[in-house]
């Protein structure tokens, strides 16, 4: 399933890609993320806790996060929920432009795979779920990058 999505941060794109730099701070914005850690090679696993429709799902998972020679972050990811047999596998792109002298449009391209009870959701639920993530890791990131100064 592919997402397209498109944010604006009232920040100028210099302060935006600094908070990118910080995997674990910039993870840590994404809703129901409950823990990050950095592993060997560039490796982070985490954990993440999300309600889909009227499932829960607890995944735990690696990432590896890289800076690609034009600028922009690849994340590649995968984790799994074992008590529920359910399964994620994910590659992100996010581009930073400036918008201005005070504004960053953060453009993020997504390829996930879902497996096992998550893929039974259907593809509007997860939709309309991720739609809703972007928008509060969006939220989260604005405000986190404020707090800064």
């Amino acid at each position: 399933m592919k997402f397209e999505h498109q944010i604006r941060v009232e920040a100028p794109i210099a302060k935006v890609e600094a908070f990118f730099n910080d995997f674990e701070k910039a993870a840590l914005c994404l809703p129901g993320v409950e823990s990050v850690k950095e592993l060997a090679d560039g490796m982070y696993e985490g954990r993440v806790r999300i309600k889909v429709g009227p499932l829960g799902f607890n995944i735990s998972g690696k990432a590896k996060p890289e800076r690609t020679a034009e600028g922009s972050w690849k994340v590649n990811g995968e984790g799994k929920d074992m008590r529920v047999a359910a399964g994620v596998k994910a590659a992100l792109v996010a581009t930073s432009t400036a918008a201005g002298d005070d504004a960053t449009e953060v453009k993020i391209d997504a390829d996930v795979q879902f497996s096992g009870a998550l893929a039974g959701l259907g593809q509007p639920l997860i939709k309309k779920k991720a739609d809703s993530m972007v928008h509060e890791f969006a939220e989260n990131l604005r405000k986190a990058i404020a707090a800064e100064g």
